[in-house]
């Protein structure tokens, strides 16, 4: 069996949040608003959203590498196997 480890609980590093998530709704914004002025008003400019998202490249970078090794290990086991 493996050594467990002792990890000491509560010592997380805080979220990091971009400005754009730290923003809230405004509270006394009416009911009855227009969707659309909602919708400018959240858009963000494209270096914000990089910012943001830059670590789901390199997730999806290495899914596909493993992906791609997990298909060629099956490609050679079904040839060895034949």
């Amino acid at each position: 069996m493996a050594k467990k480890t002792r990890r000491v609980k509560g010592k997380r590093q805080p979220i990091r949040l971009s400005p754009a998530q730290m923003m809230l709704p405004e509270a006394g914004e009416a009911a009855g608003e227009a969707p659309v002025a909602v919708a400018r008003q959240a858009a963000l400019p494209a270096a914000d959203l990089e910012e943001e998202y830059r670590y789901v490249i390199a997730d999806l970078k290495r899914i596909g590498v493993i992906a791609v090794a997990m298909l060629v290990a099956l490609v050679i086991l079904a040839l060895l196997l034949t």
